[in-house]
């Protein structure tokens, strides 16, 4: 007996025979084939000031943001994130509040380091609505005030920045962040 195919099934199987191996790879599956580098962790404080006009978070929601936000590109688990500015019922007494961090995030290691060095990678990285799945288009503002914190605080390579936010509106696609963090290489 003799099976046809349907004809986008067709299309589709030819589709992955053409392309070969480039549709089943990620960016996972290419860290784990990159030579690792050495790195070193190093410590940071610093803080983020956040004005809100569209959206507006309590305190531990933003300081839970910020900490899933930082973890995406590297930083260790340890770090503190502490909101200021909040009433006792954990909302902010304003639109703004700063959000002050301690955390240690992977640079290069340096020859001099007294420290063993950290197997790292750089793994591609990308922010944006919906990617991962806890930011959403009314983040948008949050990602444009953590700008310069990222920008000072991490190592990244082929680093591609926008934040475009309207006041007072949830623009779809509105921000995307994406480049090559160093991460360590422990699966």
């Amino acid at each position: 007996m003799k099976h046809s195919i349907p004809g986008y099934a067709q299309l589709a199987a030819l589709a992955a025979i053409i392309a070969g191996p480039a549709v089943f790879s990620s960016p996972v599956m290419a860290d784990m084939t990159a030579t690792p580098t050495p790195a070193q962790w190093q410590e940071h404080k610093g803080s983020i000031d956040y004005f809100g006009l569209t959206s507006h978070y309590s305190c531990t929601g933003i300081e839970g943001a910020v900490k899933q936000v930082l973890k995406t590109l590297g930083a260790r688990k340890d770090m503190t994130v502490d909101a200021n500015g909040c009433s006792s019922l954990d909302m902010p007494s304003s639109h703004s509040l700063t959000v002050n961090v301690h955390m240690y995030s992977l640079a290069p290691a340096d020859k001099n380091a007294t420290s063993a060095p950290v197997m790292a990678n750089w793994a591609p990285v990308e922010i944006k609505p919906n990617h991962p799945s806890f930011m959403g288009d009314g983040d948008c503002e949050l990602i444009d005030h953590m700008h310069d914190f990222i920008a000072k605080n991490f190592s990244a390579q082929n680093l591609d920045y926008r934040a475009s936010c309207t006041p007072h509106e949830i623009t779809l696609n509105s921000f995307n962040v994406h480049g090559e963090f160093l991460k360590t290489a422990t699966p």
